[in-house]
C-alpha cells in the first residue's frame, strides 16, 4: 500500500558569513597607490630639472647681454651697430641714422623678449611650488590612508580565525551561494541535506 513518508523536522538556521576583503586586494590597492605616488614624483623631478635647466640657458643669455652691454659702453655710442667707416660731410646722414634706429629697435626688441622670458621663468617656478605643495598633500593623504589601511589589516587579522574550528565544514563563497537556493527549500520542505 501507501508507504508513509515522514519528514525530519525543520530545523537548521541559514547561517551567512561575512568575508572580509582579503589581504592581498588591501595589497594590491597599497601597491597602486605607491606606483602612482612614485610616478608623480618622477614626473615632478623632470620637471624640476628641465626649470633648471631652462633657468641657466636664460641666466647664460643674460650674462651675454650684460657682456655685450659693457662692451658697448667702452665705445662712443650707446647703440648696437656696426662699425661705420669715416664718410665725407657731404654725404646724406639718412643712412646713420636709419643704421642706428634700427640698432636701438634691435635693442628693445631683445629687452622685450627677456623681460618676456622672466616672467615666464616666474609663472612656471609659481607653478611647480603649487605642484609641489599639492605633492605634498597628496603625500599626507596617502600616508594617512596608508595608517589606516594598516589599521584595517590589523582589525582583520585579529578578526579572522586562523583555522576553521574542528568539525566545521568550509566551503567557498561560490559553493555557499550556489547551494544556498537549495539548502532553503531543503528547509522549507524539510529534506535531510546531503
Amino acid at each position: 500500500m501507501n508507504p508513509t513518508i515522514t519528514f525530519p523536522p525543520s530545523g537548521p538556521a541559514l547561517k551567512l558569513e561575512r568575508t572580509a576583503p582579503s589581504a592581498e586586494k588591501w595589497a594590491a590597492t597599497l601597491a597602486e597607490e605607491r606606483r602612482r605616488l612614485q610616478e608623480d614624483q618622477d614626473a615632478l623631478r623632470e620637471r624640476e630639472q628641465n626649470l633648471r635647466d631652462y633657468e641657466l640657458r636664460l641666466r647664460s643669455l643674460q650674462a651675454e647681454i650684460e657682456a655685450g652691454r659693457a662692451g658697448e659702453n667702452r665705445g662712443f655710442t650707446a647703440a648696437p651697430m656696426p662699425q661705420a667707416e669715416v664718410r665725407s660731410p657731404r654725404r646724406d646722414t639718412f643712412e646713420e641714422d636709419t643704421a642706428l634706429q634700427a640698432g636701438w629697435e634691435k635693442l628693445h626688441r631683445a629687452r622685450e623678449l627677456f623681460a618676456a622670458e622672466q616672467n615666464n621663468l616666474r609663472d612656471d617656478r609659481i607653478a611647480v611650488r603649487e605642484q609641489e605643495a599639492a605633492l605634498r598633500r597628496r603625500e599626507a593623504a596617502v600616508s594617512e590612508r596608508e595608517s589606516r589601511l594598516a589599521a584595517r589589516e590589523a582589525l582583520v587579522a585579529a578578526a579572522a580565525p586562523a583555522e576553521p574550528m574542528a568539525g566545521e565544514h568550509t566551503m567557498s563563497a561560490v559553493t555557499r551561494l550556489t547551494r544556498a537556493p537549495f539548502n532553503m527549500a531543503r528547509s522549507v520542505f524539510g529534506a535531510k541535506k546531503a
